[in-house]
């Protein structure tokens, strides 16, 4: 399950799915209604030329997913009815933010916009929004992440995620290593030898290493490497964070072959330098909590949907298009976009 994910179609955990959520108003017509509360066809529309004028992100989405109709000015009825779907479960999230009374600030915006634009397709894609719609993005972001840090217990924000790094200083531990690949543990074992001698790790790197890539740096593998960097791996990344500074340690068997480590150096950084990933971790320690709440919140609201966009299944957690090839959407461009369920 996706980050912020509510379910199979449910709420994105990404900012690239949350760009489907639309605010809520009480002009008819209506597209759908949540215990009564409107969605109007006005925000539908509007969401999705507000997607549909970003050119960049419209042929990053529709490299995945086709959003035109089958006639001029017109979308899918799939993409439609995922788009009001995601404006159906964001009314249940606004509600309970409100209801909880909890306060998104000015630092939970600022922590989440980096996330949001990189989930986007990149700062360049993401600044193809309007400034307008760039900061209804991150709003939502951070509600949704208030709200699950929230569902575990904790006070959402930056209290949260600070505490968590100060409980956990010693996992966001960065290390700058430097490693030697080889296909045996025999040559490994020769190659650590050597440097036991006093051979130089870089030399040795470059002219017996199997990773081309790190030995043309004299094995350096970089810094900023964390508990996280090579989850593939857990053998190297043990050694990474429990071998003494400076000392050779191997060999190391991997998936990828046996290496010989050297860790040059290794720090803790400040939660200034650390805060986007303990909002991260925090988060994410609530991911199931958030599916279980979406889940019974959907059950529990009465939701009823503009036949003409489908009708609303509450298993799904999303809509059901009509069968119809397209969903008019008058005065909207011909072209739009959404990001698959599960990309």
């Amino acid at each position: 399950m996706n980050r912020r994910s509510l379910g199979p179609a449910a709420l994105a955990a990404s900012a690239a799915l949350l760009l489907l959520l639309t605010a809520c108003g009480s002009v008819s017509p209506y597209a759908a209604r949540v215990d009564g509360q409107s969605i109007s066809q006005k925000d539908l529309e509007g969401e999705m030329r507000a997607i549909a004028a970003n050119e960049a992100y419209v042929a990053q989405i529709e490299s995945r997913l086709p959003v035109r109709g089958s006639g001029a000015g017109t979308f899918d009825a799939v993409f439609t009815a995922q788009v009001l779907g995601r404006q159906v479960q964001y009314v249940l999230v606004e509600r309970e933010i409100e209801r909880r009374q909890i306060r998104v600030t000015e630092a939970d915006l600022q922590g989440v916009r980096t996330e949001v634009a990189a989930q986007a397709g990149g700062e360049e894609v993401f600044n193809g929004f309007s400034a307008d719609y760039q900061r209804t993005l991150v709003e939502r972001a951070a509600k949704v992440d208030a709200l699950t840090v929230a569902l575990t217990g904790q006070k959402a924000g930056e209290e949260a995620y600070r505490a968590f790094f100060e409980a956990n200083r010693d996992e966001f531990a960065e290390a700058c290593v430097s490693h030697i690949l080889v296909t045996s543990q025999d040559r490994a074992a020769e190659l650590k030898a050597r440097l036991d001698g006093g051979e130089s790790f870089g030399a040795v790197a470059r002219a017996d290493s199997q990773d081309t890539q790190s030995a043309a740096q004299d094995g350096d593998l970089g810094c900023n490497i964390t508990t996280e960097s090579y989850a593939g791996a857990p053998e190297l990344t043990r050694v990474i964070f429990e071998q003494p500074v400076g000392e050779v340690a191997g060999p190391v068997q991997t998936q990828f072959g046996f290496h010989v480590v050297l860790v040059r150096s290794r720090t803790v950084p400040t939660y200034e330098q650390a805060s986007t990933r303990a909002r991260q971790q925090v988060v994410a320690a609530g991911l199931n909590m958030l599916q279980e709440w979406i889940t019974a919140a959907v059950a529990e609201a009465d939701i009823e949907v503009n036949p003409r966009y489908g009708t609303f299944d509450k298993q799904a957690l999303t809509v059901t298009p009509p069968t119809l090839p397209s969903t008019t959407v008058p005065d909207s461009p011909p072209v739009s976009g959404i990001q698959p369920l599960n990309p």
